[in-house]
């Protein structure tokens, strides 16, 4: 789920949908059809709803209208691996995937698919140029981002053990906040 201002609440599920929500009154507001398996993940960036799914692809949706605005799908044909994790800013797009891969968009052009992970990732979180990765294989990675108009690299920094499957990140205000499976919060403060 993902809050749009003060007034929508989108979902995804399993019935390959996603609901625009009145938080005013919690009427539905619109249905937006277009995947063809499980909406996995969502996230809003600059007026526009990206909505990853298990059947691979990452479909952008207008805010205004609910229109959809253009779909990503796999780099070669015949290979897909669901999104279960996708980040967004103004020409970036990142997705992790059930295969460990991450792959990196660049105003609208792939320009790398690389595995990052054994096994599924399940969340990532990214600021400023740090992204946080972590999933199935109980590793938190970090990776610099770096882009300039033209590409796009996710350059390895380093990792930290877990004691259990991630499944949920969130980095704010310095501090690295994940969510385990075996129902443990762990914390992490950036001192520099």
């Amino acid at each position: 789920m993902v809050v749009s201002g003060t007034e929508l609440l989108f979902s995804g599920s399993g019935d390959r949908l996603i609901k625009a929500w009145s938080l005013l009154d919690s009427s539905l507001i619109c249905t937006m059809e277009g995947h063809k398996s499980v909406v996995s993940c969502l996230r809003i960036s600059n007026g526009v709803l990206y909505s990853g799914s298990w059947d691979g692809t990452v479909r952008l949706w207008s805010l205004h209208d609910y229109s959809l605005l253009a779909t990503f799908g796999p780099d070669t044909p015949g290979t897909m691996s669901a999104v279960l994790s996708v980040y967004a800013d103004q020409q970036t797009i990142i997705t992790a995937h059930e295969n460990g891969y991450i792959k990196l968009w660049l105003n609208d052009v792939l320009q790398k698919s690389t595995v990052v992970h054994t096994g599924s990732i399940f969340a990532l979180s990214m600021e400023e140029k740090w992204l946080f990765t972590g999933g199935w294989d109980k590793t938190i990675k970090v990776q610099e981002i770096q882009a300039d108009d033209f590409e796009i690299e996710a350059r390895p920094v380093g990792s930290i053990a877990s004691n259990s499957v991630i499944t949920a990140l969130l980095y704010t205000q310095g501090f690295l906040f994940v969510g385990c499976a075996n129902k443990s919060i762990m914390v992490y403060h950036n001192r520099s």
